[in-house]
């Protein structure tokens, strides 16, 4: 069972995440904190999506997309996921099935696999 500081905690991690996102610096220059970049060398799947969504906080539609074109779907699915979390918590809807959980799941992983590589082709990934 999550202790009450745990639950909010929880509660407040979205809002406390845009909140760090809107005054923390954005830029190329900082450590690369990426396992699959350290290893490879080579942008992963995601990378870029912190910085993009650094940028989708602060209004820069344009810079967001140049870091992630996937930004928004990542976005409105983790608002989403937050928000279901919150009516679920309070058994106001019913749980989503697993059939549906796994469909989104394995189609955004399919979509960030085919994102990175047409960036990847195009020489677009950002830097690690």
């Amino acid at each position: 069972m999550i202790s009450i500081w745990g639950n909010r905690l929880l509660l407040s991690a979205p809002i406390l995440a845009a909140a760090f996102l809107s005054v923390a610096p954005i830029g190329d220059d900082g450590p690369t904190v990426c396992p699959f970049a350290l290893v490879t060398g080579t942008a992963c799947p995601g990378c870029g999506m912190t910085r993009a969504a650094g940028y989708l906080i602060r209004g820069d539609l344009a810079s967001a997309l140049r870091y992630h074109p996937l930004v928004i779907l990542v976005a409105v699915q983790a608002l989403a996921g937050w928000g279901w979390w919150i009516l679920r918590r309070n058994d106001t809807v019913e749980p989503v099935s697993t059939r549906i959980t796994n469909a989104l799941l394995i189609g955004t992983g399919a979509s960030l696999l085919v994102v990175w590589l047409l960036r990847m082709l195009a020489g677009s990934l950002p830097p690690v």
